[in-house]
């Protein structure tokens, strides 16, 4: 089975957030809001710095109701981004705006990304959201006693999207990672865009589509659909999709998890 060990993600460099956000308040606000279509609003979080540009998370709302949970990317984010082999660690504070489960949102640049050999080894950004908070995601130590208990604990069946297959091995800071066999760079095809699950001690804790800096500069406007488990814990707002995107307008990135619903099981 192809994986994700852990390797490659104990070496990384952790940006601090605040101390970055606080060098681009000027430029930016933490209430800056935006018009989407048909009278919907891009509600962002506190910007930090990335590459020559910032990254931010948003969360786009309609009538009260989120319509999709992301990170976006202005366009000089991807100019002298740093090139050490080793995991790059953005921790975005989250929209003033929050109805969703989400309470932890993670930016992860890896300039020469990450195993599987001739799988993930591209430069790529991993966008992490998670259900979890910060502490309870820097509890997953293999300092822990009970670690390789816990990382052989997977959440029942049911929720599970359907394909996807664990990691024999946890990522420290992040958990055991789900990937889809079935996903194009695992049949032959470069990796471009892909959909992660992540989670730990038998409960799901994350989600992370995974796109490269190349496909990135295409500009696209690309939306895939996610296969989605028949039961969800936490309960909260869980996509059907994921998107990645360019907005010419406002001249960023945008990578979300889309086509939100509120679950009761």
């Amino acid at each position: 089975m192809l994986s994700v060990p852990a390797g490659p993600h104990r070496a990384r460099r952790i940006v601090a957030a605040a101390a970055a956000a606080a060098s681009l308040a000027v430029a930016v606000s933490c209430g800056d809001d935006s018009t989407g279509a048909s009278g919907s609003n891009y509600v962002y979080g506190t910007p930090v710095a990335v590459g020559d540009g910032q990254a931010r998370s948003y969360v786009l709302m309609d009538q009260g109701k989120p319509l999709e949970f992301g990170i976006a990317l202005s366009e000089a984010a991807l100019t002298n981004l740093p090139t050490a082999q080793m995991m790059y660690e953005y921790l975005l504070p989250l929209p003033a705006t929050n109805p969703t489960q989400l309470k932890l949102v993670e930016l992860d640049w890896n300039p020469q990304g990450h195993p599987p050999p001739a799988v993930y080894t591209v430069p790529h950004f991993d966008f992490h959201f998670y259900s979890i908070t910060q502490a309870e995601r820097d509890a997953i130590d293999p300092a822990d006693p009970d670690f390789q208990t816990k990382t052989a604990n997977h959440p029942a069946a049911e929720f599970i999207a359907p394909g996807y297959t664990p990691d024999p091995a946890a990522v420290p800071h992040m958990g055991v990672h789900w990937t889809d066999p079935a996903s194009p760079e695992f049949n032959g095809q470069p990796f471009t865009r892909t959909f992660i699950y992540g989670s730990w001690d038998g409960k799901p804790t994350f989600m992370e589509p995974m796109v490269t800096a190349a496909f990135l500069q295409t500009q696209p406007t690309d939306t895939a659909a996610v296969p989605v488990a028949s039961k969800h814990e936490p309960l909260g707002f869980y996509p059907d999709r994921y998107i990645v995107s360019w907005d010419g307008t406002a001249r960023e990135w945008r990578v979300a998890l889309g086509g939100l619903t509120a679950v009761s099981q």
